[in-house]
């Protein structure tokens, strides 16, 4: 039998009712993207944050240049320093210490840094992880490369590079410890509020490396190698004060950040 055309109808109604019930919601698109890429066919937004963004890679890219050309320098004058090709503890010395702070332990507070060239699109564990890993590393290079120092009995323990990079290395291992704190240690943290152990971290890492910088910066002017090398040591020793500078950004806008939260 076939049904009234009245039936009919409000099924009709129902099945319609029921197929647009199960539409995807769209959200309306009220804002279209500034640019569109011809050859890409990508649509991008320009802005001035972009272009600061850049510019703030690049130069970061230009220290990390000026890195890699004083650990050159440190391991091609180490490695080349005596007529007979001979490696005494003043060269192990050398390239160990300076490995240790100026690629290391540099490397380690750049990772942290929001520009850097090679960290910035990580998460923040993968920064913290690799950032404890170069400082576990470094430390050890620090200890290694002053300790071959200290055996060395020619060496003038009594100036200021030698006092320099015994203070260098004493914050080096305060702020190794406290980092090890602050990240692995959550049983210290449940009786120690993070905040201060954080800030002590910072603050200790930041005079350990600028210690250590500056002791390289003191080695660079000493006789041993400024008369074997003249100008070169002038442009390394000014390398090590712009990288320095550098450095010091983003743990100081952390350190101030950090206390703020913690107070």
């Amino acid at each position: 039998m076939d049904r009234p055309s009245g039936s009919r109808q409000s099924i009709e109604k129902v099945e319609v009712f029921e197929v647009r019930e199960h539409v995807p919601y769209q959200v309306e698109v009220t804002k279209a993207p500034t640019t569109y890429d011809e050859e890409s066919n990508d649509m991008y937004s320009s802005s001035w944050g972009s272009a600061w963004a850049a510019i703030c890679q690049l130069i970061n890219l230009l220290h990390h240049m000026q890195i890699a050309i004083v650990v050159f320098c440190l391991w091609n004058f180490a490695l080349t320093s005596q007529p007979n090709g001979e490696v005494t503890n003043l060269q192990l010395h050398i390239v160990f210490a300076g490995t240790g702070y100026q690629l290391f332990l540099v490397e380690s507070i750049l990772t942290l840094h929001k520009h850097n060239s090679w960290s910035f699109q990580l998460s923040k564990d993968s920064k913290r992880v690799i950032h404890g890993a170069l400082q576990v590393i470094g430390s050890l290079f620090v200890m290694g490369g002053t300790f071959l120092a200290v055996s060395e009995m020619k060496m003038e323990k009594k100036s200021p590079h030698g006092i320099c990079g015994v203070v260098a290395l004493c914050f080096t291992i305060i702020s190794f410890a406290s980092g090890i704190i602050a990240l692995f240690s959550s049983k210290v943290r449940l009786r120690i509020k993070s905040g201060p152990v954080k800030i002590l971290h910072i603050a200790v890492g930041m005079f350990a490396v600028s210690m250590g910088l500056i002791t390289m910066a003191i080695g660079f002017n000493m006789d041993y190698y400024r008369n074997s090398n003249g100008g070169l040591s002038t442009a390394l020793m000014a390398f090590i004060v712009m990288i320095l500078f550098y450095i010091l950004i983003q743990p100081v806008m952390d350190l101030i950040s950090t206390t703020r939260k913690a107070l």
